[in-house]
């Protein structure tokens, strides 16, 4: 071969070693997205805890309220999983099943507990939140169609009969 064939060839591939080094220094200093430390959940703004319902092992459920609105945030080993919330209230006796519990709403004003339980079933006895109570699933079968509640005001005072509600989502 000629000696400038040679030496153009040479060039050449030296010239693109230079270039894919330049291209790794570039690329080297380019500063990348290095995740941070994740922010702890916080309730959503004017939220307070009202109530914690402990499901068994490392489960639990946090009912936060606020007027007008509820959030259930659900942990496992005291790690935030989940959360659903809402906001609005109606007047009449509300309950769905939220994550392995039941939530509900009172209307009397002054209801400051509720007694819950399933047909035939056992009652419980639960705080009352703005309105709002939260009871462990294990208060009625996951067939159960409905719950019986009753609102009890100070020391227990029965505030009105024994209501029928309807477990949202279940058919009747």
């Amino acid at each position: 071969m000629e000696r400038a064939v040679i030496r153009g060839n040479i060039r050449s591939v030296g010239g693109l070693a230079a270039v894919a080094v330049a291209l790794a220094v570039v690329v080297s200093l380019v500063p990348r997205d290095i995740p941070g430390p994740i922010d702890p959940w916080r309730p959503p703004a004017g939220h307070v805890l009202a109530d914690t319902v402990d499901l068994g092992g490392d489960r639990e459920l946090r009912l936060w309220v606020k007027p007008g609105g509820w959030y259930v945030q659900s942990l496992i080993a005291g790690q935030h999983e989940a959360g659903i919330g809402a906001g609005g209230r109606g007047d009449q006796f509300t309950v769905a099943e939220v994550f392995e519990a039941y939530l509900g709403t009172v209307p009397p004003p002054d209801a400051r507990a509720v007694s819950v339980r399933s047909p035939g079933g056992v009652a419980v006895r639960v705080g009352v939140h703005d309105g709002v109570f939260i009871v462990a699933g294990a208060v009625a079968a996951s067939d159960e169609r409905r719950l019986l509640v009753t609102p009890l005001g100070p020391a227990d005072v029965v505030l009105a009969a024994e209501t029928s509600v309807p477990i949202a989502g279940r058919t009747q």
